[in-house]
């Protein structure tokens, strides 16, 4: 069984390759694909994405995007996406350690909130990424 999945990100092609499943952050829930599936264009939410090939399994955090199925192929276009290999755990720790104390010191008026959602965004994928880290 084979699926061509591409993940593609605005910095370029994250991942490419022949794989046997790829399970992806829904954004109703987790979802496997294999060879075969029926068409299906979803939205994505912040998680882990787990790439099965021959060799094992393949761990990559994501952001949200959308992920088009068409038979034997996947493509998932996304805000971001951090292969495990490439994740420094220290320093992800450290950017979401300053970014959860900025958030705190952040007065709760309006004009903060533009500010306040891009923190709340960047905390949720540094944990994607550490839970990543760690498969």
């Amino acid at each position: 069984m084979a699926l061509d999945l591409v993940i593609v990100t605005p910095e370029g092609e994250a991942f490419s390759g022949t794989v046997e499943q790829v399970v992806l952050p829904g954004s109703e829930g987790e979802f496997g694909v294999l060879e075969a599936h029926e068409r299906l264009l979803a939205p994505l939410q912040h998680g882990p994405v787990e790439i099965q090939a021959e060799g094992g399994s393949t761990w990559a955090a994501l952001s949200n995007g959308f992920a088009d199925v068409a038979g034997e192929r996947v493509v998932v276009l996304a805000d971001a996406c951090v292969l495990a290999s490439d994740i420094d755990r220290d320093a992800a720790e450290t950017a979401k350690s300053e970014a959860e104390a900025e958030l705190a010191g952040l007065g709760d008026g309006e004009e903060n909130d533009t500010r306040r959602e891009a923190l709340t965004e960047f905390i949720r994928q540094s944990e994607v990424q550490l839970d990543v880290a760690e498969k």
